[in-house]
Formats: structure tokens, sequence, C-alpha cells
């Protein structure tokens, strides 16, 4: 069984988690993402309409493939680039939102879990102090199992439960 962990260590560890660099998140460096992604897809969209602006004026291929190429697929990288930069503004976002929402949920779970506690600590103590609750069976029923000889006596369980590891 091990020992448990020492203030020494327990203070290393603090100190070790106070050291963790986490940078806040920029506001204004995500804004400027996020415009640079609705920049990105607007012209691309005006180089889309160009290119098919140019090649609809000819019926020569050689002279429409120059135009698809440049205004086609360099518009459409463009409105691909700009649509990844929203989606990480927003998805970031999101995730920045969700994160916070679940730091809260469990704040809120750790109260509650501290207010029954401290219910069943009380409980135990008023419960204990008690002469009447020496006995934590209860009395046996008339006509239950055991209780008039026509079957077995049921089992009690005597053994605490514990907080154990199914597998090991």
């Amino acid at each position: 069984m091990t020992d448990p962990p020492t203030t020494d260590a327990a203070d290393g560890f603090a100190a070790r988690v106070q050291e963790v660099h986490v940078p806040e998140p920029n506001a204004d460096r995500e804004a400027l993402l996020l415009r640079a992604g609705a920049v990105l897809v607007v012209l691309g969209l005006v180089l889309v309409g160009a290119g098919w602006f140019g090649a609809s004026g000819t019926t020569d291929p050689a002279v429409q493939i120059p135009y698809a190429i440049s205004g086609g697929a360099g518009g459409l990288g463009l409105v691909v680039v700009g649509a990844a930069l929203i989606t990480r503004f927003s998805l970031a976002r999101l995730f920045r939102y969700w994160l916070a929402r679940i730091v809260y949920e469990h704040q809120v779970q750790t109260d509650r879990t501290i207010e029954a506690l401290g219910r069943i600590e009380s409980a135990l103590t008023n419960g204990a102090a008690s002469p009447s609750s020496s006995s934590s069976v209860p009395p046996p029923v008339a006509g239950a199992a055991g209780t008039d000889g026509a079957g077995p006596a049921p089992r009690r369980h005597t053994e605490p439960l514990r907080a154990e590891p199914l597998e090991s």
C-alpha cells in the first residue's frame, strides 16, 4: 500500500501547476481572422465570377482554360481558405463556451455533493449520539421468509461497501 503524499510533494505539484503557461485567447487576433476569412471568401467569389465572365466571352478552349485556372481554381482556393478561417473562429468560440459550461456544471455538482456529504455527516453524528439507533439491523417483519421457520433466513450484509475496481 502506498503512503499518502507528503505536503512537500503537494507543494511541489502546486508550484509546477502554477508554472504552466496557458495563453489567453486574443480577441483582436480572432476578430482579424474572422474578417480575413470573410474577405477571402468574397474575393474568391469575385475571382470565380471574373473567370466565368472571361471564359464565357469566347468559344476557343485555349482562351477559356487560363480564365478557368486563374479565376475558377484560384477563386475556389480563396473561398476554401476563407471558409476554413471562419470555421476555425466559430469552432474556437464554441469550444470555449462548451468548456466554460462544463466547468460551471462541475462546480455546481461539486457543491451539491459537498452539501449532501455534510447532511450525511451531520445525520451520522446525530444518529450515533441517540441510544435508540444502536442497532443497524431492522426488526424482522412478521410473515417474512425466515421469521416463521418456513424458509431460510435472509442474509444480512454486514461488511461495509467498498469502492474498488472490478478488474485488478
